[in-house]
């Protein structure tokens, strides 16, 4: 079960990172032509259930994982050791901020009054919301894991 779960947060991730690049591109247009669609509320949607669905999902690996029970034996020694630091302490915190992000910019944008400051909301708290994310990917893990 851990194994599956994993592999799928891992593939997970790959879906957030072509959400985030197509909303982010979606809100710079949207910048230039002044015009709000459903599919742009509809990009936004798309990238915060996915990061929703990623929460969930490193919240079961969190509970599952062998490698964090054994660090939350000895803290101590997890926390000087910087890769078990990272999952220990450090990625959950900015994916959960990440997670925070995308849904005050959900609600931004929903409430902004016209096309442009809709984009320009989405932008500024989506964007933050990626910067976050790719802050916190493990990018020397394996790219890709398939079980």
């Amino acid at each position: 079960m851990y194994e599956f779960l994993l592999s799928f947060h891992n593939i997970a991730r790959w879906l957030v990172l072509l959400a985030a690049v197509y909303l982010i591109y979606r809100s710079i247009m949207g910048l230039k032509n002044h015009t709000y669609t459903a599919a742009d509320r509809r990009a936004g949607q798309v990238y915060t259930g996915l990061m929703d669905l990623q929460l969930l999902l490193g919240i079961l690996l969190m509970l599952l994982s062998p490698f964090v029970q054994s660090a939350l034996n000895n803290p101590g020694a997890a926390m000087q050791n910087s890769q078990t630091r990272f999952f220990i302490a450090e990625h959950w915190v900015l994916m959960l901020a990440a997670v925070i992000l995308a849904h005050l910019g959900n609600v931004r944008v929903k409430k902004a009054a016209d096309a442009l400051l809709k984009h320009r909301q989405a932008l500024i708290w989506y964007g933050l919301s990626v910067a976050l994310v790719l802050l916190a990917v493990p990018w020397w893990r394996p790219l890709l894991r398939l079980g």
